[in-house]
C-alpha cells in the first residue's frame, strides 16, 4: 500500500508539473477567421514579418522604413499619429536622437490615459528584431484594430508609445518621459517586451510602491494565461537591463505593467532574432494579455492605483492568480 501511494503522489506531482507548463499559454493556430473585433495572431504576424525584413538600429536605412510603416499602418487605424524628435544621453550614456512614434484615442472622460508602450529600433548587432520588439509593435497595433472593430469609445484616453533608440540606452523613453507633455497624463503602462524567441510571458509589475492594487486589477481583468509571481520582478530587478518602463518609473513615477517572453535567450540581440524564430504561441500570449487588460484599463480609474501594501501572488493552473 505504502508503495501505492508512493506512486500515486509521484504521478500527481508529475502531472502537476506538466500541466502547469502546458496550461501557461495558449497554442497558436491560423485565425484569420475569426471575427474583426478579436485579436488576430495571423494579422500580428504579418505586421512582425514585414517590420523584421532587415536589422533596423538607429542608423540604419531599414530604420526609417520601419518608423514609416508604423505612421501608415497607425494612420489605416484612424489615428493621428505624430513624432517627437530629441537628442537625449538615455539611460547608458549613448548621445543620440531618437524618433519616437505615438497616437492617441480620446476617451470620453476626464481621467487618466492608458498607455500601450514598445520599442521600434533593434539592437546593432545584426538582429532584425522580430521578437524585440517587432512582437511587442504587431501586439500593440493588432491588438488596437481589434479594439477599435468594437465601435465602443474608451472612458480613459489610450496612447499609444513606439519609442526609438531603445537599444542605446532607452532615449526614446527618456525623450518622452522628460520633455513630451503627454506624460503628464499617463496613469499606467502596458510595456511589451522579449528577451529571446520564445517561451510564456511573464508578467510582472514596475512599481515604486507596493503592488497590491495593481495585482488586485489584474486579478479583475480574468485574464486567460497568467505567468506571473511576485519573484519574477525581485529578479528582474537584478539583472543588468531595464525596460522603457524603467525611465517612466524613476522619471515619471508612473508605474505599469511588463509583458515580456525569455526563453531561447540565445537568440537575444543576434541574427537569430529573426521572424522564422520567433514564437508563434508566445505572440498570442502577448495579445492574450493585451485584449482583456485593454477593456479593463481603458474603463478603470488609473489615478487611484499605487498602494503601499505589498502582495505575495503566483499564477495557478485552473485559479489563475492567486495573492495574499
Amino acid at each position: 500500500m505504502k508503495k501505492y501511494s508512493s506512486l500515486v503522489t509521484f504521478l500527481l506531482i508529475v502531472f502537476a508539473v506538466y500541466w502547469g507548463f502546458e496550461s501557461s499559454m495558449p497554442n497558436y493556430k491560423p485565425d484569420l477567421d475569426h471575427a474583426e473585433s478579436e485579436f488576430s495572431v495571423e494579422r500580428a504576424l504579418i505586421h512582425v514579418q514585414n517590420i523584421s525584413r532587415e536589422p533596423h538600429a538607429v542608423g540604419f536605412k531599414a530604420h526609417k522604413e520601419v518608423r514609416n510603416y508604423l505612421i501608415n499602418e497607425l494612420e489605416k487605424l484612424g489615428l493621428e499619429p505624430q513624432i517627437q524628435k530629441g537628442h537625449t544621453v538615455g539611460d547608458w550614456g549613448n548621445y543620440s536622437r531618437a524618433i519616437n512614434v505615438m497616437a492617441r484615442i480620446e476617451g470620453s472622460g476626464n481621467g487618466k490615459a492608458l498607455m500601450l508602450l514598445t520599442h521600434y529600433d533593434s539592437h546593432p548587432h545584426s538582429s532584425h528584431g522580430a521578437s524585440d520588439a517587432g512582437s511587442g509593435v504587431a501586439t500593440i497595433l493588432e491588438g488596437l484594430r481589434a479594439f477599435l472593430n468594437k465601435g465602443e469609445t474608451p472612458l480613459n484616453d489610450i496612447i499609444v508609445l513606439f519609442t526609438d533608440a531603445e537599444e542605446l540606452g532607452l532615449n526614446g523613453a527618456d525623450l518622452f518621459a522628460n520633455n513630451h507633455p503627454w506624460v503628464k497624463e499617463v496613469g499606467l503602462i502596458l510595456n511589451f517586451e522579449a528577451r529571446g524567441s520564445g517561451g510564456p510571458s511573464f508578467m510582472f509589475v514596475e512599481t515604486n510602491r507596493g503592488n497590491a492594487r495593481l495585482i488586485a486589477e489584474a486579478i479583475e481583468a480574468e485574464l486567460a494565461f497568467p505567468v506571473s509571481n511576485s519573484l519574477v520582478y525581485s529578479v528582474y530587478k537584478l539583472l543588468p537591463n531595464d525596460t522603457d518602463l524603467t525611465v517612466f518609473r524613476e522619471d515619471a513615477d508612473i508605474e505599469g505593467f511588463i509583458f515580456a517572453f525569455i526563453d531561447d535567450h540565445f537568440d537575444y540581440h543576434t541574427i537569430n532574432d529573426n521572424f522564422e524564430r520567433m514564437d508563434r504561441n508566445s505572440l498570442a500570449h502577448q495579445g492574450s494579455y493585451l485584449m482583456p487588460l485593454l477593456d479593463h484599463f481603458s474603463t478603470a480609474d488609473l489615478a487611484d492605483l499605487k498602494s503601499l501594501d505589498e502582495e505575495v501572488f503566483f499564477n495557478v493552473p485552473f485559479y489563475d492568480i492567486v495573492s495574499y
